[in-house]
């Protein structure tokens, strides 16, 4: 069973224990009743505070709440949200540890959540489970660093690695540019429509002959000249079926900021080519979760 509960003894508390150690040896030593009552009050103040210390880190629980994009191999940020479920207590310096990242909650009162970001890297892509996630805390005094291991259920999807590539060379699919083309307003492509002039519209685009006919300005409106769409295939590019998957990433990452249109072929699957984030998550889950499934 994996561990779940942590003890770390710091300096401070090192040197305490050696004080208290010490009065206890000149205690029997010489049979002094001053030194037997230091000694347990010492003793006794490790013990409220051992007490205090675990109190501290009961009731508590962490939701992970990740980013869109988390890529493999890659730093990425996610949010952890820890919950105090005790009434009355609240949780006082509790680090959320997880992997190699790690946040800070100074305060946080009964009853009360807070957010924190922190860092993580995922080795692979595909869905992957959480890394333990660790709570620790030196409250009430630096003695002891206490830490509680807590199980979060849950799984993250990780993307391919971008790898750099170039585009290779391939048809467009014109159709799907004409279909993109006649479904994104722009100003230098087909006329659409006539329409009143709005301080949001260019000046270039006023229609100065027909304005002249009406009381008002009229402006052209205009469809965006689509340029052809692409539809990226992994037997395109050169390497292992990683690296493969790797430069698709990288492409459309790159082609999607662009605002052009990409499609993907993977084996006998057909994925139409699109535009804007859904598109752009849309082909990310299919290569993350191609050969994992």
């Amino acid at each position: 069973n994996p561990r779940t509960y942590g003890l770390k003894l710091t300096r401070a508390g090192g040197v305490y224990i050696a004080l208290t150690l010490l009065l206890g040896f000149a205690a029997v030593n010489t049979g002094n009743n001053l030194l037997y009552l230091m000694v347990s009050a010492l003793l006794g103040f490790m013990a409220i505070s051992g007490l205090l210390g675990q109190q501290n880190l009961q009731r508590l629980s962490v939701k992970v709440l990740p980013a869109d994009d988390i890529f493999a191999t890659l730093p990425a940020r996610v949010d952890v949200e820890l919950d105090n479920q005790c009434r009355w207590l609240p949780a006082f310096l509790i680090s959320v540890e997880m992997a190699e990242g790690s946040a800070l909650f100074p305060l946080l009162a009964a009853g009360c959540r807070q957010r924190q970001t922190l860092s993580l890297i995922l080795p692979e892509r595909g869905y992957q489970p959480l890394p333990p996630v660790w709570i620790r805390s030196c409250f009430p005094i630096n003695f002891f660093v206490r830490s509680r291991r807590l199980q979060v259920q849950q799984q993250l999807l990780v993307f391919p690695q971008p790898r750099a590539a170039n585009l290779p060379i391939s048809n467009a699919d014109s159709s799907q540019a004409r279909r993109f083309e006649m479904s994104q307003p722009g100003i230098d492509g087909e006329l659409r429509s006539i329409d009143t002039y709005s301080a949001t519209d260019p000046l270039r685009s006023i229609h100065w002959k027909l304005s002249a006919r009406h009381d008002d300005f009229k402006v052209k409106r205009q469809y965006r000249l689509g340029a052809p769409s692409l539809r990226l295939n992994l037997d395109d590019f050169s390497g292992s079926i990683e690296e493969k998957i790797g430069q698709c990433t990288f492409l459309i990452n790159q082609l999607i900021r662009q605002q052009r249109a990409v499609g993907l072929q993977l084996d006998k699957q057909l994925l139409t080519p699109g535009t804007g984030r859904t598109q752009r998550l849309k082909l990310l889950t299919e290569l993350a979760l191609y050969g994992r499934r």
